[in-house]
Parts: C-alpha cells; structure tokens; sequence
C-alpha cells in the first residue's frame, strides 16, 4: 500500500491554495499534509502567513496525519529554534498538542546561502521531541546529505526522477513507484527513507507545482512511525483505517443505520483503555438537494448494554450534487475520548429525504473511509 502526501508552505498560496483545494485533496487521497511554520536565522525570525489556517484545513477535511516543519539555520542555538517552533504551533495550531497525528518536519537542507551542518537538524529534532513528546521526521535529502549523522529520526527524501505537470499518482508511477530510486538508503546509520518526496511539480486537484510524496506502507505503520512519541508518552496500541464494504448502501429513509466497513464489521472494538481518537468521512452518491446528512457514533461500554449515542455531524444538501458529480462527502470533526477496554464503536449516518424524494439508496464512493487511533 502507498500512502500520499503534500508538503507546503506560502508559496503555495500564491498559486491558489484555498481551504477548498485542501479538501479535495483530502477526497483524491492526500493522507498526510505538511506546511512550513518557522525559519530562524541569525538576521530574524520567518513566520509563515499560511500555515494555521493550512492544517486546520487538513485536519477539518479529515487528513489524519499533519505536520509542521520549521526549517533550520546555522547561526542560532538550536533549543531557540525548537521554542520558536513551538510557541508558532502555539499561537496558530492551538490544537496540535491533542492531535493524534500531528508531527514535526525538520528540513535540513544545504541552501546558497547557508551550508547546514547536519547536527543542527539532529539537535532541533531531538529538543522537539524532548519538549513536546512529538516525531520528527528528518527531511535531509540523500543527495546533500549521503552518510551524514542524521540520528535515529524517520527519513524523508527529495529525489526528482522527472518534474512535470502531471497528476501526483501519475507522477509517484512515472519515477518508479514503491520501487523507484528515491527509497535507497543513506546516511548514519543508514535507513531506507519512510518518506520519498518524488516531485516538485505535480498537480493535487486544481492546485499546480506541488511537492508530492509518498510512503510505502499502511495507514497503521504511519500512525505508529509518528505515534511513538504522542502526547503524555503514550503508544500507539491500534490503528486502522478502513473504506466502505463493497456495494454498502443505505436507505434515505430518516433513520439511523449501521455502516458496513471494507473489513466486513460495524462496530469496532477498543482492546485496550486508553484516549481513542476516531473519524468518519462519508462520500455519498444518489443524495438530492435538500437530504438531512446525520453522522452519528454510538457506543456500548463493557458492563453497561445501554448504548450512548453522540452527534458528530449533521448537514443539509445545500447544492444540486448532480453539478458535483453526484457526489457529496460529509466529515465528521475528530473526537477524542478516554475509555475502557471492550468499548465498542458503531458509526452510523441517517438521510432524511427532501420532500417528494424518498424511496431512494444511496451508495458510498471511494473517498469514504473511518479513521480510528488508540493511545494507552
């Protein structure tokens, strides 16, 4: 499995980045999104104009893993530049803290104007670790940095086979794929890259000259990459992400009904206690203008058969989906919630027909998927 990701900063603004094209993103399977926070050198401190509002948009569109980068300098000790970092995150992420998938990206690059030693990423990624129990990845490309001490951090490599403008799947296919050139080892120790950023130029929806990148494995060995280390040294017990059963449909008949999963289940069970943090992202075909979207998630605690039901989103129809494409995606926030184990989840969605539209099955398309991580 290959997952996909997008790493940006106010440059992309300028091209016509918007909250709506992060969310598109999100639906053409963009799973992991990054933007650059802080650079800090001896002349003064760069705080980006874009990136709040870029991952809140991530994080409201249902990407599940996001992350700042802060771009290191020489010149200015390196705990100064993880606290500038930090208190960026703060100020404009007031929410990256509690979010389960949240990471920071060092970017060590060798510039013009500043050859940067590798031991300046190490220390920034070391004291960001130290001081928010959070992964760094270390972005330092094979091509500057060969054997480099690049410490025991996740590697993430920048490796252009070919820069056109082209779809970023197109793209990630054209450079060799899960077998491409960029996911050879380097540096000490050496480590094969988790992360190869394969593009400079692809297209992510309607936004053009992307950085693209990808990682070869599961949504569950992502999490874990940069769950190790999550809020309160908590590990990462479960991780699952899964899609809609083949050929799931659901009345439009006002009432609740149980979604069936790709894994065959509709509930979901917590195995051990712990804070599990879920989503759900709903893309829906056959709705019509004026439908009442609810998603809801009901819970059944061990010893208790009563289930407790919570609200996580209700939203009307408020276009002509057949102008879309006849699709309409419904997300839900993300939830966080400390429980016991031998919880059980169920998620659910009713559609309540516009008048003199009922007798209708709505069917899922492929952006549909249930996002769920437990820290214990």
């Amino acid at each position: 499995m290959t997952l996909y990701g997008w790493d940006t900063s106010d440059y992309d603004v300028s091209r016509g980045l918007t909250p709506a094209r992060v969310a598109a993103a999100a639906a053409l399977g963009i799973s992991f999104l990054t933007s650059k926070g802080t650079e800090q050198s001896p002349s003064g401190v760069f705080h980006s104009l874009s990136c709040g509002w870029i991952l809140t948009a991530g994080r409201n569109a249902g990407i599940p893993y996001l992350g700042m980068y802060v771009v290191v300098r020489s010149g200015v000790p390196t705990a100064t530049q993880a606290q500038t970092a930090i208190a960026y995150a703060d100020a404009h992420l007031p929410w990256w803290s509690s979010w389960p998938g949240f990471f920071w990206q060092i970017d060590l690059e060798r510039w013009p104007y500043d050859s940067v030693a590798p031991a300046v990423g190490v220390q920034v990624g070391t004291e960001l670790e130290r001081r928010t129990s959070k992964t760094a990845v270390m972005y330092a490309s094979k091509g500057q940095y060969g054997s480099s001490a690049l410490g025991d951090f996740p590697r993430w490599n920048a490796n252009y086979p070919h820069n056109l403008d082209e779809a970023f799947t197109t793209a990630y296919t054209r450079a060799g794929g899960d077998t491409g050139p960029g996911w050879q080892a380097y540096g000490t120790p050496s480590a094969v890259p988790r992360i190869w950023q394969y593009t400079s130029t692809a297209r992510i929806g309607a936004q053009h000259t992307c950085d693209a990148n990808a990682f070869r494995g599961t949504h569950t060995e992502f999490a874990v990459m940069i769950g190790d280390t999550a809020e309160g040294g908590k590990d990462v017990k479960t991780a699952s992400i899964v899609t809609i059963y083949p050929g799931f449909t659901v009345p439009a008949d006002g009432a609740f009904h149980a979604i069936r999963w790709s894994d065959g289940h509709t509930g979901y069970q917590v195995t051990a206690a712990g804070i599990i943090g879920h989503q759900s992202k709903l893309d829906l075909a056959g709705l019509h203008q004026g439908d009442l979207v609810q998603v809801r998630a009901v819970y059944v605690f061990p010893g208790n058969p009563t289930p407790t039901a919570q609200a996580l989103n209700q939203q009307t129809v408020t276009v002509n989906p057949t102008t879309i494409g006849d699709q309409f995606v419904v997300i839900s926030a993300n939830e966080n919630h400390q429980v016991p184990a031998g919880t059980t989840i169920t998620f659910e969605v009713a559609v309540t027909p516009a008048p003199g539209t009922a007798g209708r099955n709505l069917t899922f398309g492929d952006a549909t998927r249930k996002t769920v991580l437990l820290f214990s």
